[in-house]
């Protein structure tokens, strides 16, 4: 069948027969009957047999087209003419038929294509409008942020002045409220700033001021701040450093990494738990050779509640929590280990977690050495 052929299209003998097999038939017909046939369109052009069969003299038509026109010379001349029709008229309902099919075939395809075109049109628009979303998301949460910071900032300011006693004296019970008033205000700026943060990320904002520093000192000092919350708990915090620890990178980004590990490993571990935290010379990413020992290990174990197989390529997206109970019990937004996943990264460095439900979990994060440092 032609490309593009259509089910009105007019039969045509010289389209569904090859001119072959009109001559094969012809050929066949003056072996058999040793008379001459001719096969003629309907326009007269012959398209098989000779010219000695003579002028056309049948007409040959199927479901009342006219596809047309035989000739035919010999004593037994009749007989021929009507074994050429009835063999063409079988060839040709066959012929057609498949012609149909194909045809019937043909358009399904274009349609089906064509819905599947304007399907992926609408599933482009709806991708670019939730890209829009998204974008139109980001810089609310960034206004946001930025203009509850503001305020925040203010309250926290006039409520420290008054607790120093700048506005005058403060009762026990004042100060302690005062006290509470801003333990909450510094959380609640956290967590905007976190919002931020979050928010830089998905724009790609995200830069970073290098310099040499210690990572050692910088865990150093983030487990001393951490000391009085997990003593009121009973909670033991274990720092063991080994080897040099020198990296390149933004210090406050690499103390937030660290401030998001030591966090969680405080709050997910039970009462009179412990906490261990180690720094360490090894590999850049999990697998590796021990001794390929290219990067700064900062490794956090905790004793907890540990996580799930299933929920462990989860705990680095924002907002995700591991269930909402722990949400209620334990508190947090789920975006301090998705900004940690995103600074180690963007350090060069990897980080992953290894845990047990029940049993506690084991976060590696790792960071380049200095190439003068490097075994």
């Amino acid at each position: 069948m032609s490309r593009g052929r259509k089910l009105d299209d007019p039969i045509e003998l010289a389209r569904l027969v090859p001119p072959g097999e009109l001559e094969e038939l012809v050929q066949a017909i003056h072996k058999a009957l040793g008379c001459w046939v001719a096969i003629h369109d309907p326009s007269g052009r012959r398209l098989a047999g000779p010219a000695s069969a003579g002028a056309p003299c049948r007409t040959l038509e199927h479901e009342g087209e006219r596809l047309g026109q035989l000739a035919a010379s010999g004593p037994q001349a009749e007989l021929a003419l009507g074994l050429v029709t009835d063999t063409l008229g079988l060839l040709v309902h066959h012929a057609h038929a498949r012609e149909l099919a194909a045809a019937t075939h043909e358009e399904a395809m274009r349609v089906t294509f064509g819905e599947l075109t304007e399907h992926n049109q609408r599933l482009q628009r709806a991708v670019s409008r939730l890209e829009e979303l998204d974008r139109l998301k980001s810089n609310f949460l960034a206004t946001m942020s930025h203009e509850l910071r503001t305020p925040l900032t203010s309250v926290i300011g006039y409520a420290e002045m008054m607790a120093e006693g700048l506005a005058g004296p403060v009762s026990t019970e004042q100060r302690d409220y005062l006290t509470t008033i801003l333990g909450k205000a510094d959380q609640l700026l956290g967590l905007i700033t976190a919002v931020l943060d979050v928010s830089s990320l998905e724009t790609g904002h995200l830069s970073l001021d290098r310099s040499a520093l210690s990572l050692a000192d910088v865990v150093a000092s983030e487990v001393a701040t951490f000391q009085p919350q997990a003593g009121r708990r009973g909670i033991s915090i274990q720092l063991d450093q080994s080897g040099e620890s020198v990296v390149v990178g933004d210090r406050k980004k690499i103390r937030q990494i660290v401030s998001s590990l030591l966090s969680n490993a405080v709050k997910f571990t039970p009462d009179h738990g412990r906490v261990g935290v180690e720094v360490r010379q090894g590999p850049l990413a999990p697998g590796a050779e021990v001794v390929a020992a290219g990067a700064v290990q900062l490794v956090v174990r905790d004793s907890g509640i540990g996580i799930s197989r299933d929920q462990v390529a989860k705990i680095f997206e924002p907002f995700f929590q591991v269930d909402s109970s722990s949400t209620r019990a334990f508190g947090g937004t789920g975006l301090g280990l998705t900004l940690a996943k995103a600074y180690v990264e963007a350090h060069g460095g990897r980080i992953w977690v290894d845990t047990t439900p029940g049993q506690g979990s084991t976060f590696v994060a790792t960071f380049p050495m200095r190439q003068d440092e490097a075994p």
